[in-house]
């Protein structure tokens, strides 16, 4: 009786679910992924699809389109805001601009490595993180994890600063990481991640930045990307939301299955990225991609500190917002 109490109630919310001709399921409900399926978005879009369909035994199903099949990253946050789409999984960087506290994450050297990176998206981070994510129409479900931004490109090796003068990188629109690279040496250009390919197979930009997994789901060996360097500066992560409005209209049987299916989900990507990540890398070593280790990594992150960080500290909320989610996470204040 409870369940039919659930479904009766969720169905009434036409403006978010789309309604199949068929008896069953009942409902489907519509997630946006900007990523291919054999990517760590994959690992979540199944992980949560796969855990509402079982707990329900079938009367929800959840479809899954990846790729930006329903527009790009930036464009899919925005419906998500508005209510007419359901769920969304893109990067941080395109979430920002709803939020911009939710920049702190892109704070170039935030995290030093994979268990900082979870600790920070865990327990009380996580939870002044959805603070700001509510406030703005979203709520995160799912912290995807997908490794450190490496840098690659179609020129040079790089294993010093120095390498990154007259390069151009494609980055998101993200002014922190735009701020980042012109630290580093090199030339940012803004482009969405739908037209990346295309921009590095023309050589209108040089390079671009991704972990091993994503790089090769995305084929960027096929688009002149011939060297990359682990640089640790910044770790990619990218929020699963689901619409505020939609939550709030919810039971709270069905919230609490969203934020389960949302927690398997972050739990089974992170199994993939750790178990599958090293030997992608070596996948790609194998057909030729040459990978670099940089020589002066604290330069890097001495320009970061001391240039990044005090010009973008307002423009994700402040030194304020920035110290309380280190402290939040266990790390010492910036002063």
């Amino acid at each position: 009786m409870a369940c039919k109490k659930i479904f009766s109630l969720l169905l009434a919310a036409l403006f978010l679910w789309t309604v199949p001709a068929s008896a069953a399921p009942e409902m489907t409900l519509k997630m946006a992924l900007g990523d291919p399926e054999d990517s760590e978005m994959g690992v979540v879009g199944n992980a949560f699809k796969k855990y509402v369909e079982e707990k329900t035994n079938g009367k929800v199903e959840v479809q899954c389109f990846y790729g930006g099949a329903l527009g790009d990253e930036s464009e899919c946050f925005r419906n998500v805001q508005k209510g007419t789409l359901p769920l969304a999984l893109g990067g941080i960087a395109n979430l920002v601009p709803f939020e911009k506290k939710l920049g702190l994450l892109t704070l170039p050297y935030l995290f030093a490595n994979i268990d900082e990176v979870v600790a920070g998206t865990n327990g009380a981070p996580a939870e002044m993180l959805n603070k700001y994510a509510t406030k703005a129409g979203f709520r995160v479900l799912t912290w995807t994890y997908t490794d450190f931004r490496y840098i690659s490109n179609s020129k040079r090796p790089i294993t010093k600063m120095a390498d990154m003068q007259g390069l151009k990188f494609r980055v998101p629109q993200s002014a922190v990481l735009i701020a980042a690279y012109k630290a580093f040496g090199g030339s940012p250009t803004p482009i969405s991640w739908a037209e990346t390919f295309t921009a590095l197979q023309q050589g209108v930009v040089d390079g671009q930045c991704y972990g091993y997994i994503g790089f090769k789901a995305m084929k960027f060996n096929e688009a002149n990307q011939k060297y990359l360097t682990e640089v640790h500066y910044t770790y990619q992560l990218q929020p699963l939301v689901i619409s505020e409005r939609a939550f709030k209209k919810m039971t709270p049987e069905m919230q609490q299955l969203m934020v389960e299916a949302g927690k398997h989900a972050q739990d089974a990507v992170l199994k993939f990225q750790v178990e599958t990540a090293e030997a992608a890398k070596k996948e790609l070593v194998a057909g030729g991609l040459v990978v670099s280790q940089l020589e002066d990594e604290d330069q890097w992150k001495k320009a970061a500190i001391e240039k990044v960080w005090p010009e973008m500290a307002d423009f994700v909320g402040g030194k304020d917002v920035i110290n309380e989610y280190l402290k939040a996470c266990g790390k010492d204040a910036w002063k």
